[in-house]
């Protein structure tokens, strides 16, 4: 479907063509930067310089969004990383439901029989978990067929919605930097309880405000951000707290639409809790894993502050999370590794070193544990009690692997 442009006057094939034109058209670019951003926080200049957030003079502003929106995830590489990408369809949770009665995953169960305890398990209780029998086992009672249940992310799924397709009427925010505080609720699922946004060419705030879930909260979480049930009250009966993850996912879209690019650290996490599909993603976690190439290893906000910029975050006593801190801190790891390659790529060469060296010596340790198996199947075979330092048998054709073998 073709889309137009007001303030230009142009005609464009669609609207991921207006959406770059938008983003890259000098017009459009200076009107957002001198319109649109709020001041800055750090107002006076001794500020400044004692901060250790960067500040991007205007000169330098197109080459940051250039930057980083060369460094966004492609779609693929976003879902491999748990993003939800497209908007719910039931042929995504095929077979991906879990028996209510037995737990067992529906695309493992092959047609078995439900077998199954009708009572809770009491975890306190060795002897005899179950109030239903005396067993230990699987289960006591069987069905010939399971009751299968979407899983919860199915359910979430259904509520995400698009980012807003970007309008030339009203232009928004180019790049932004995103974090949530989280909640446990009931049904074991994180709700947003505080939402962080910054502009990420200047570190503006733009949002930095209370949510109270509409879910009823079981878990504060407050030992890891220090937010504790009345405060979140106390928020909430001044009107400073947004009414649950459906109105924070508005305030958000009142400063990005479908142009705008994301910038966050694990942030499929706090997507997920206000439950939108982006296209423009620029994760500091998976832009860290695609360096070093080790899909395994993961480095969090706090070390990968420590390791690539030299400073500390969450320095309090008990390490809590302090989220306009963390916003920040996202934003200074993402100008790093996108406009210091050099600097980037050395970091990236020294954690493949470490991790080729972990894995020598778990290799090592590996055969370690094989040639002790081996040595005490031979003893038992003789009937001999030998020291560990038995090396092998009288039987050339005997062969026992050595560390040596994978040292190299």
């Amino acid at each position: 479907m073709p889309a137009y442009c007001e303030p230009c006057g142009r005609s464009f094939k669609g609207q991921k063509y207006l959406d770059k034109h938008m983003r890259y058209s000098p017009a459009h670019t200076k009107n957002l930067l001198q319109v649109k951003l709020p001041p800055v926080e750090f107002k006076q200049q001794d500020q400044l310089e004692k901060s250790p957030w960067s500040v991007i003079v205007e000169s330098e502003y197109g080459e940051v969004l250039d930057t980083v929106s060369a460094h966004c995830h492609p779609l693929s590489e976003l879902k491999a990383n748990g993003y939800i990408v497209h908007p719910y369809s039931p042929l995504d949770y095929a077979n991906a439901g879990k028996c209510k009665r037995c737990n067992s995953q529906q695309k493992k169960t092959n047609g078995q029989e439900c077998t199954f305890h009708p009572s809770r398990r009491n975890r306190f209780n060795l002897r005899r978990p179950y109030k239903c029998c005396n067993t230990k086992g699987k289960g006591c009672s069987t069905l010939p067929a399971h009751d299968f249940h979407p899983p919860l992310r199915a359910f979430k799924h259904k509520d995400y919605l698009e980012t807003p397709a970007a309008s030339a009427k009203t232009p928004k925010f180019q790049a932004v930097v995103l974090d949530c505080e989280m909640a446990g609720v009931a049904g074991g699922a994180g709700e947003a309880i505080l939402l962080c946004v910054t502009d990420y060419v200047t570190g503006a705030v733009l949002i930095n405000t209370f949510v109270w879930p509409t879910e009823r909260i079981t878990h504060m979480r407050s030992p890891i951000h220090g937010i504790s049930k009345s405060t979140l009250e106390t928020a909430v009966s001044q009107g400073q707290a947004l009414h649950g993850w459906e109105q924070a996912r508005l305030e958000l879209w009142k400063y990005i639409d479908s142009s705008t690019i994301l910038v966050g650290h694990a942030l499929e996490h706090d997507l997920d809790a206000l439950r939108i599909i982006h296209p423009l993603i620029v994760d500091s976690g998976i832009l860290s894993i695609n360096a070093v190439g080790i899909r395994r290893t993961q480095w969090g906000l706090k070390t990968l502050c420590a390791e690539l910029l030299n400073f500390q975050i969450r320095k309090n006593e008990r390490g809590i999370h302090d989220c306009l801190e963390d916003v920040l801190a996202t934003r200074e790891v993402v100008l790093f590794c996108t406009r210091n390659k050099e600097a980037f790529q050395s970091w990236a060469e020294t954690k493949i070193e470490k991790e080729m060296r972990l894995q020598n010596e778990r290799e090592i340790a590996k055969l370690e544990k094989e040639n002790e198996k081996v040595w005490k199947e031979m003893a038992e075979a003789k009937g001999e009690i030998n020291s560990p330092s038995y090396s092998g048998s009288d039987n050339g054709d005997e062969e026992i692997l050595h560390w040596s073998d994978v040292a190299e």
